[in-house]
């Protein structure tokens, strides 16, 4: 028999394909946007002829009228992944959560450790060959049609042929309903404020050529739209959303540099708007694979420069995220998280990301917490994150000590919650006990003056604020320096700085005491080479002022770079001029402080200078 033949002969009806289900079966639902609605009605039609009839599904976005309360005796829902439709019933026992990684899914299908008697899926038409594609819809799917029993497919015209390991032959598939209906679509919410600085500080960590994955949430999604100006990304993510379209269109991501599978975008499903599911309809750059090929962590790491993006609900102060609930509430679910951050784990420049907000809505609670919530599973361990990211900044875990991330994380909670954290983290002795945090209502850290600058050799550095996490960097930059650095900055031999004295370096108001850092690296990995600071409290006025550069960059123009930044800054701020301290002798400071403009000199004692400068002349004077 033709596959012709064999398509006629089973095309039915949607009544009469779910008829083949019967009482206590195990019935698989397609997913997400791909979910086949006509047969879902049609199943929920023979209600009352069906008792304990166990529907497993990947995720749901409709509002599922299975989980009903009516139809409690009817059916028992069983997600892999807690969606929006489905959280209320878990959340009050009415359905069941399955935690399980997602490439390790389809083996539960194949080993018939969850036997499927039944699943429904929706394809598009046949094509010349006799093949049916899965469209927009591949993730479990796949397993789940290659080891039901019986397979019901709804066959809608409306449904993309989409690229990769999409394709069913008619002979897989044992009733055809044909039914066109409009797929589904989710319509993104926009960011909110707390939203748009996240996604900010989020693409600061990207860089031009890395291979992205962008996990489920409005949040992470929005970072996309913060990446605008990065070149060659690249895709190896589980859904396709609909702000990747645009990136692909402008020529942000072209997956040039890609070492596996380059210029192909490997996905498993699609969540967006019609005009996306046009885009990837037989478009060869799209690669449509199973949950157990797109989430496999050792395919994930054949990417290099894998950066994994990632929501939690919570993430205490040792490192350890929570995600999947909300203390004994379930919320989502283990879904690709772990998967992804594991594979960007073993991917060479490979690096994790995971974002929240620092507090709930409204900002009573903290996301930032001493300790996990009771109840709330663990689902990335001590040493699994490497980037934590708030609205506040970022926090950079990977190989820190518990003292080094507290004290990061601390740094990116919720200001009005920052006191409560630092002595909860001081009593379980987390902390120095000794450990100073500058502690305000609100957020200080003038973000606005992160700056970039070009050495003379053509190096670059970043420009920013001093934080209180970069107390370690700044010991290590005192170490570094030659005996002379060290005496032409103090005036003296200072063999330490311990964490006493160099704590007092980094916890600023940004006002009457600032200092700027110039920093090589990326983002966590950073290290001080430079620092400018003024101190405002002389009599006269004017803010001392002092700069400090590694002995490997003295005369790359380092010295001048911060000065610059510096009295731009310190302008902003009020500040009426600068007054330094230096030797006669140390003709590179005062090659750099006579840059400002006309200066005085007063001698302090012999071969010692006290030297200002007035950003407007002198006080009552002109320039």
């Amino acid at each position: 028999m033709s596959w012709q033949e064999l398509y006629q002969a089973r095309l039915m009806d949607a009544a009469r394909a779910v008829k083949v289900v019967g009482r206590g079966q195990r019935v698989f639902v397609g997913s997400a946007c791909a979910e086949p609605r006509v047969l879902v009605a049609a199943l929920m039609q023979r209600a009352d002829e069906l008792h304990d009839v166990q529907l497993l599904h990947f995720i749901t976005l409709d509002a599922a009228e299975f989980t009903d309360q009516r139809f409690d005796r009817r059916f028992r829902h069983n997600a892999f992944f807690i969606g929006p439709s489905t959280r209320q019933a878990v959340g009050s026992a009415r359905a069941d959560y399955t935690p399980v990684f997602m490439h390790q899914i389809p083996a539960l299908f194949k080993t018939r450790q969850v036997e499927l008697d039944v699943a429904l899926i929706q394809v598009s038409p046949p094509d010349d060959h006799g093949f049916v594609s899965l469209g927009i819809g591949v993730d479990v799917s796949r397993a789940a049609a290659e080891n039901a029993r019986t397979v019901i497919a709804q066959v809608n015209r409306r449904m993309p042929r989409t690229m990769g390991n999409t394709f069913l032959h008619v002979r897989q598939i044992h009733a055809f309903v044909e039914a066109d209906e409009e797929l589904m679509e989710f319509p993104y919410p926009p960011l909110d404020e707390v939203g748009e600085r996240i996604a900010a500080n989020v693409a600061g960590l990207i860089q031009d050529g890395d291979t992205l994955h962008v996990g489920y949430g409005h949040i992470p999604y929005g970072v996309l739209g913060q990446l605008n100006d990065k070149r060659d990304l690249g895709l190896h993510t589980e859904v396709v959303s609909d702000a990747m379209i645009e990136l692909i269109e402008n020529g942000v991501i072209t997956g040039a540099q890609k070492k596996h599978l380059p210029g192909r975008v490997v996905c498993s499903f699609c969540i967006g708007a019609r005009a996306m599911y046009d885009y990837v309809d037989g478009n060869p750059n799209f690669l449509f694979l199973p949950s157990d090929q797109v989430y496999n962590p050792l395919e994930i790491a054949k990417n290099a420069n894998m950066v994994s993006i990632g929501s939690a609900l919570q993430v205490d102060l040792s490192g350890q995220v929570s995600s999947e609930a909300a203390g004994y509430h379930f919320y989502s679910g283990i879904g690709g998280r772990l998967d992804f951050m594991r594979g960007a784990a073993m991917s060479r420049g490979g690096r994790s990301v995971i974002v929240l907000p620092s507090t709930t809505k409204g900002g009573q609670t903290s996301r930032i917490v001493h300790h996990l919530a009771e109840g709330a599973g663990v689902i990335a361990t001590r040493g699994d994150v490497d980037y934590i990211v708030t609205e506040y900044g970022v926090a950079y875990l990977h190989g820190r000590s518990i003292r080094e991330r507290a004290l990061a994380l601390i740094n990116i909670a919720h200001p009005q919650h920052r006191a409560q954290l630092l002595a909860q983290a001081k009593a379980d002795a987390y902390l120095y006990p000794d450990q100073v945090l500058y502690i305000s209502d609100s957020d200080l850290y003038p973000a606005w003056a992160e700056a970039e600058a070009v050495l003379r050799d053509g190096s670059l550095v970043h420009i920013r604020p001093v934080k209180p996490t970069d107390e370690v960097m700044i010991q290590d930059l005192f170490y570094s320096h030659s005996e002379e650095t060290v005496f032409n900055r103090y005036f003296r031999p200072v063999r330490a700085l311990p964490h006493v004295m160099a704590q007092d370096l980094v916890n600023l108001d940004y006002s009457q005491q600032m200092a700027l850092v110039a920093t090589t690296g990326p983002a966590g990995r950073e290290k001080i080479v430079g620092v400018g600071r003024y101190s405002l409290g002389d009599p006269s006025g004017l803010a001392e002022v002092a700069y400090t550069v590694h002995d490997q960059y003295q005369g790359s123009g380092l010295g001048t770079i911060l000065q610059e930044n510096l009295t731009a800054y310190a302008k902003r701020k009020g500040v009426a001029g600068f007054w330094a301290v230096s030797f006669g002798s140390n003709k590179a400071m005062l090659k750099v402080f006579g840059k400002l403009g006309p200066y005085s000199r007063t001698i302090i004692e012999p071969g010692v200078w006290r030297v200002e400068h007035w950003f407007a002349g002198e006080p009552g004077g002109g320039n």
